[in-house]
């Protein structure tokens, strides 16, 4: 057996085949592609030209998360969102309408607003240009000075919008693929646990000094954990972490979270296991019942919390789904978790019009009473420079996490200014994900060059 079939035995399907309760049979389905074993050039991080291509043929053309629901849950709230030098306003237009336009004034370009807030209308600071939040022209100071006005639609350009699990996307591009075509199957996914039944618990955002690409592919693989996450290692089979691809767009990696994954832990009794996991990630002790494991145990607790808060059963959820680390990505840039285990949002994006700086932003989900409409999203918190993920109350055991990998990622930017080397060796199937991605940036980037 070669390496690389070892590598894709089951991981979670023996834990799935195994519990009493059945997951889909599209989520546990493996879909695993190769993507050959080519280097990927040093260029495609570094580059100025390569972030300017990407900025008028993939940002330009693409879906992309621009925001969550609950962030302008009544008319008249707006958001803006802005990627590569430019920016979208994101409004509640009317009760059960979201639009989205070019946040820019018709008469000078002036920006319309700044970050978040509630208006009955967008109107231009500069010159007094008014528009109403469905985009239609409301008011024109001295209209008798503009008779070129008559001739055209003085309305905001409307953007694409579509949303899918409580988040909003946009697509700058009139012409580009349907949003339901381009999400392929995620949202079968997620049909047994939808993202919709969470709240914005925290939002937290810090800017990165690297490339956006290399902040996010320090989340696409678990070949990094031991090395740089040894605190879960032995509790944790990050070494056995299934990867898969589902068509153009998907992507997935699938990590049993809670097992014992050491000669040593496999030795221990099940109470000392849960006894040594439950020190080790700061979970509360669990004393278990004849026949218990800990990972039965707290797959079991976790429905009791779940089913507590949000006033409905999750009995159907197998203890994967409650317990383990799911990680979908939805090219670009939005990596969406799965289940209960690490309730986890991630999106990923170019500081402005900068290739050498990014935007990190953590979202932590949490279950919400299903009898009551979703509560507003919790705002965005700016994590300074010099303050370590660790040190944000919200982010608790994770906040330790996300500072080991903050330190890869600036590694990494540096390193790749240092090397001699044109191209980065990548693993055939555990950097699959990686490779996978980059594929789809060229699909954007060569089509807009024939």
């Amino acid at each position: 057996m070669s390496s690389r079939e070892k590598a894709k035995e089951p991981t979670i399907g023996k834990w799935l085949a195994s519990d009493r309760r059945t997951a889909s049979e599209l989520f546990a389905r493996r879909s695993d592609g190769d993507f050959g074993t080519d280097d990927l050039p040093v260029e495609r991080y570094i580059s100025r030209d390569f972030h300017e291509r990407e900025v008028g043929k993939l940002w330009s053309k693409v879906w992309q998360m621009a925001c969550h629901e609950t962030d302008i849950p009544e008319v008249g709230d707006y958001i803006t969102y802005e990627i590569g030098s430019r920016s979208f306003v994101i409004t509640h237009a009317a009760e059960g309408v979201i639009k989205a336009f070019p946040n820019a004034c018709l008469h000078r370009g002036m920006q319309l607003v700044d970050d978040q807030g509630q208006a009955p209308a967008f109107t231009c600071r500069f010159h007094g240009w008014s528009w109403n939040l469905d985009g239609t022209m409301r008011r024109m100071p001295e209209s008798w000075d503009f008779p070129q006005a008559e001739q055209r639609k003085m309305c905001l350009k409307a953007v694409r919008v579509a949303t899918w699990g409580g988040f909003v996307f946009i697509n700058p591009d009139a012409d580009a693929q349907p949003f339901e075509e381009f999400i392929g199957e995620l949202p079968e996914h997620f049909k047994a646990a939808p993202l919709e039944d969470r709240r914005i618990a925290v939002h937290v955002a810090r800017f990165m000094p690297a490339n956006w690409k290399v902040a996010m592919e320090a989340f696409l693989e678990s070949y990094h954990v031991s090395p740089t996450h040894p605190q879960s290692v032995t509790v944790s089979e990050y070494a056995e972490t299934q990867y898969d691809v589902y068509g153009e767009n998907l992507s997935r990696l699938a990590t049993v979270a809670v097992a014992p994954a050491t000669p040593a832990m496999r030795q221990m009794t099940p109470q000392e296991f849960a006894d040594y996991a439950a020190k080790g990630t700061g979970r509360e002790p669990i004393q278990l019942g004849e026949g218990e494991t800990y990972r039965s145990a707290l797959a079991e607790q976790r429905r009791k919390d779940v089913a507590a808060v949000q006033g409905t059963s999750v009995d159907h959820l197998t203890d994967v789904e409650m317990l383990d680390a799911i990680e979908y990505f939805l090219f670009p840039n939005f990596l969406p978790w799965y289940g209960f285990g690490l309730p986890i949002v991630y999106r990923f994006r170019p500081n402005g019009d900068r290739h050498d700086s990014s935007i990190m932003e953590i979202y932590l989900l949490a279950p919400r009473d299903l009898s009551k409409p979703p509560p507003p999203a919790a705002k965005i918190e700016w994590l300074p420079d010099d303050r370590p993920f660790a040190e944000h109350p919200g982010l608790g055991r994770l906040g330790t996490i996300f500072d080991q990998d903050y330190e890869n990622i600036v590694g990494v930017w540096k390193g790749l200014h240092s090397t001699v080397e044109k191209g980065l060796i990548l693993g055939q199937y555990q950097e699959s994900r990686i490779r996978h991605y980059h594929r789809r940036i060229d699909d954007f980037i060569n089509a807009q060059e024939k």
